[in-house]
């Protein structure tokens, strides 16, 4: 089928489960649109029990006579934890795991007109079910968080298709593997498969013929050779599309379409190399939690976290902690040349018999899910933390090399000398902590990691967060010490020649349970919060980037004499930038020149570290500035004023078009300054949001501003929606202040989905 009808309308949910629910509503219901949490939840300081439930989703699927002549399947992206599935009053199966997808076959149970479908979600911690079993630092909510699709397909039909391919000198061989789905009596079929660049011009075509049996089965088409493809690369992330037609007698049975590149990927002691190129990894964790919502958010959310990553904190590589995530946060990452470690779900617990069945199920799900994806270079087949299970992991190793030949696999550790059984060494490293900020031991060696006379490949995947849980209104001292573990680590991966690279712990702040956090069921641990604000560790990374693609300038103080410890005045701060050198100007004094600093000679743009004061206390304070410059020119500028005072809130939408159809959501940021755009961190303001229009917020409509900022996402309303072109607007106010109030316009379009 081309196009699927994204099934995400029209729900009623029930916070509880009866068995008459099966057959007939109740009053006692929500009207609903996915994605759906089983409960919103405050920022902070809620019971991580709210949402364990049992709780009943329930829609009706309108059947035609010309629907029952075809198979009508139902496909579930993401539902937290476990759910049974029925069709007017019956059974229709079951999924264990609340991070793969699963896919269900429903003709049978369907008749003429209404049906009603039924599910009965459990979203308790259960202990059959990876990640749980003990305890666990981070919330994982409940509900229908993902996408359900609604197919009706042919008797013969792909279910997926893995575009394996070998490189041969310049050429790719093609070797798709076709995994049919049958419900009628073998059958001979034609396969036609297309390759098309980027533009949609025909790169390949050809035929096979091929025989589907009864039931579910797979088949390795012959090869074809596709001379000199353009090769994925995170510099130039090029991807074809691969159209697949199932045909018999001339008629076609079943259009498939998937979207790959081709590259090659190894993991030595020497490093990682994709297309024969070394990458040093420097990557960040990422949660895919949301305020208020938990998982419950959209495409466009997920992709802006890629795009955040990749393309604002100029990360090359993300670890998905520790869960399969959204299809359409990998397909950014492909598309933008985000490399991604992908990781099954588990935090150091392994659980009895069921449990090591669903993880091997999880294995088996994430590979044959996320396989087409060139931007996933490993698979980590191992319980995050855990400890040895030989057994266990070495059929789980095992079955992911059976899988996927093309792709190393790993497995972290938090301990050393534990046995390898994968391809590479993966450690969760703490050993740099705020305990001892000035320490040399950044993080341990291969050797003394892994326990191993010889060399094998090695990476670290976690470091700083635990150790350095920092807030964006935490003492400017504070947040300068936890960019300067960044730069100190990321600066000393890049120099070792043990190291394939490392991960930060992590790139959001995200909720957790009473065991782990600050107490308010946040653990501040990413080097941005919740709202994806940045903190300055976060421009360790950015300050990276190419000064010729954009300037970066982000000094780690707001110059407010007094702040940090020691009854010292500004300094120390770091400049975090890749100009060449800066020039500050304090107390009215002559400007002082500063170089990138040597202690960071493994970063390429080192930060700039003030040490010493330019004057004493009792000067007489002056506003200040810091300038930036490139190639001899002064190319950016930050002033801070010796009066700082209330001016103005400045308000940015990440995206001003919306889709009314489904839901869909977009970010906007407030950020409150003096009159030189100094953010003014220690400001302890609320803000007003009012919607007009088929768009509402999402959470209270009353913010705090914490660290100078204020964030929330709006969401569309498609009960509310024409079907035509609509303007709506965001009203924000700054409340109690003079500050002037702000609108944010966004244009609400349809979209090009079939939505039911």
């Amino acid at each position: 089928m081309d196009k699927p009808v994204l099934w995400n309308l029209n729900w009623k949910f029930y916070d509880y489960f009866e068995e008459n629910l099966l057959t007939e509503d109740s009053d006692r219901c929500s009207d609903v649109n996915l994605p759906h949490t089983v409960k919103e939840l405050p920022l902070s300081y809620f019971s991580h029990q709210e949402t364990a439930m049992i709780s009943t989703y329930v829609k009706l699927l309108s059947v035609t006579s010309r629907m029952l002549e075809n198979r009508i399947i139902l496909v579930f992206d993401g539902v937290m934890t476990y759910f049974e599935l029925f069709v007017n009053g019956q059974k229709a199966g079951e999924h264990k795991g609340g991070y793969s997808k699963s896919m269900f076959d429903i003709t049978g149970l369907c008749k003429e007109g209404p049906n009603r479908i039924v599910l009965r979600v459990d979203s308790h911690e259960r202990e059959d079910i990876p990640p749980f079993g003990y305890a666990i630092d981070y919330m994982t909510y409940g509900g229908i968080y993902r996408d359900v699709w609604l197919y009706c397909y042919s008797q013969v039909f792909v279910e997926r298709a893995l575009i394996r391919y070998d490189l041969e000198n310049k050429n790719a061989v093609l070797k798709p593997e076709l995994f049919l789905d049958n419900s009628g009596p073998e059958c001979s079929l034609t396969a036609d498969i297309c390759l098309k660049d980027k533009e949609g011009a025909v790169v390949a075509s050809y035929k096979r013929c091929i025989q589907a049996v009864p039931g579910k089965s797979s088949i390795i088409l012959e090869p074809q050779c596709v001379p000199s493809p353009i090769l994925w690369d995170p510099d130039n992330p090029y991807l074809y599309t691969v159209d697949i037609t199932l045909e018999s007698g001339g008629r076609v049975l079943d259009r498939h379409h998937v979207r790959t590149g081709f590259r090659t990927v190894a993991c030595t002691p020497e490093g990682l190399f994709i297309n024969n190129r070394k990458i040093k990894i420097m990557g960040l964790n990422r949660h895919q939690s949301f305020p208020y919502v938990g998982y419950a958010m959209g495409r466009r959310a997920q992709e802006k976290d890629a795009d955040i990553l990749k393309n604002y904190l100029n990360a090359n590589t993300v670890r998905t902690s520790h869960y399969m995530q959204s299809e359409y946060f990998l397909d950014r990452c492909d598309e933008i040349g985000l490399l991604v470690f992908s990781e099954i779900p588990g935090w150091g617990h392994i659980g009895g018999e069921e449990f090591k069945k669903v993880m091997m199920q999880d294995v088996e799900s994430m590979i044959l899910t996320q396989y087409n994806h060139p931007g996933i270079f490993i698979w980590s087949i191992h319980i995050n933390e855990s400890l040895d299970d030989d057994e266990l992991y070495t059929r789980a190793n095992a079955l992911a090399h059976k899988l996927d030949s093309s792709r190393p696999t790993t497995g972290v550790r938090y301990i050393t000398n534990s046995h390898l059984l994968e391809d590479v060494y993966s450690l969760n490293d703490f050993t740099y902590s705020d305990c001892n900020p000035d320490g040399t031991k950044l993080f341990k060696g291969r050797r003394e990691a892994t326990g191993l006379e010889y060399p094998v490949p090695f990476m670290i995947t976690e470091f700083s967060g635990t150790a350095f849980p920092t807030k964006l209104w935490d003492s400017a001292d504070k947040r300068t010490t936890h960019a300067r573990a960044y730069a100190r680590v990321y600066s000393h991966s890049n120099l070792s020649k043990d190291l394939l690279g490392i991960i930060g712990w992590c790139a959001f702040d995200y909720n957790t349970h009473a065991d782990y956090g600050s107490g308010d069921k946040i653990c501040y641990h990413g080097v941005m919060d919740m709202f994806r604000i940045p903190k300055y560790a976060a421009y360790v990374l950015r300050s990276q980037k190419n000064p010729e693609q954009e300037i970066v300038m982000e000094p780690t103080t707001e110059f407010s004499r007094g702040d940090n410890k020691g009854n010292r005045l500004v300094s120390p701060f770091m400049v975090l930038t890749n100009c060449d050198y800066i020039e500050v100007e304090m107390y009215g004094k002559p400007p002082v020149r500063y170089y990138p600093d040597n202690r960071y000679i493994g970063l390429e743009h080192p930060p700039i570290e003030i040490e010493e004061e330019i004057g004493v206390w009792q000067d007489l304070w002056q506003d200040g500035a810091i300038t930036g410059y490139y190639k001899g020119k002064a190319v950016i500028q930050k002033k801070f004023l010796r009066d700082s005072s209330l001016h103005d809130m400045e308000v940015t939408a990440d995206d001003t078009r919306l889709y009314g159809d489904y839901t869909d959501a977009t970010r906007v940021v407030c950020r409150v300054t003096d009159r030189v755009s100094t953010t003014l961190v220690y400001f302890p303001g609320i803000i007003q949001v009012e919607t007009n229009g088929p768009i509402q917020v999402i959470g209270p409509s009353a913010i705090p501003v914490r660290g100078g900022c204020a964030a929330f996402w709006v969401k569309t309303k498609p009960q509310s929606f024409s079907g035509n072109a609509e303007t709506a607007e965001v009203h924000i106010r700054l409340t109690d202040t003079p500050v002037e109030k702000k609108c944010v316009k966004i244009e609400v379009v349809k979209s090009d989905m079939e939505v039911g």
